[in-house]
């Protein structure tokens, strides 16, 4: 009998979102010159409208500032296009809610932060240092960890064996077609992150 898994090359599309626009927005600042959405959503493939929904946050919040305007088209009387400038720099995007408010750390941000801290751990150590993370997340986000390789795991007792970075892993979920004669997946696929 056949196993039901077989391995595949498998090409997955995962959406970069607001920590790809971040560094896109930190790589078109640091060539020196002011950007637009355009230049965002072109860099992402992303929509302009989703572009400029993020630079809006980022204005409201303090971290970009429009410092002119272009007229869009060729004619007069078109909508101006915000140019814009970075004037806070962080490493990681900030999360930010859509009035502009700094949102608080993720749970999996929480629990990254702590594994690698503590290095070895339950999960129930995981909510003693994260208390707003629920015990199921903080188990099936280690258990997700520890099944690629970045925790190892002996019972219920995991510790840190690749520290990756600042970034916390993020658990991706992908609907995919399969062709089981000619061993492929078929069409395109595109990841989500798992919600906590």
């Amino acid at each position: 009998m056949r196993p039901l898994l077989d391995m595949v090359k498998l090409n997955l599309a995962v959406p970069r979102g607001e920590a790809g626009f971040w560094t896109v927005i930190k790589e078109l600042d640091r060539v020196g010159r002011p950007w637009t959405a355009n230049d965002v959503s072109r860099r992402t493939n992303v929509s302009r409208r989703l572009a400029t929904r993020y630079l809006r946050k980022l204005r409201l919040a303090g971290f970009v500032e429009i410092v002119d305007q272009n007229k869009v088209g060729n004619g007069g009387g078109l909508p101006s296009e915000n140019i814009f400038t970075l004037v806070k720099k962080p490493a990681l995007a900030p999360r930010l809610a859509a009035d502009g408010k700094e949102l608080p750390e993720s749970a999996k941000e929480q629990l990254w932060r702590a594994m690698k801290m503590i290095k070895m751990f339950g999960a129930a150590d995981l909510v003693g240092a994260c208390p707003d993370v629920p015990l199921s997340t903080a188990r099936n986000y280690a258990c997700a960890l520890a099944a690629a390789g970045i925790l190892a795991q002996n019972g219920h007792v995991f510790r840190l064996v690749r520290n990756l970075g600042n970034q916390a892993p993020k658990v991706l979920a992908a609907k995919l077609v399969f062709d089981p004669n000619a061993k492929v997946v078929v069409g395109h696929s595109v990841a989500r992150e798992v919600s906590p």
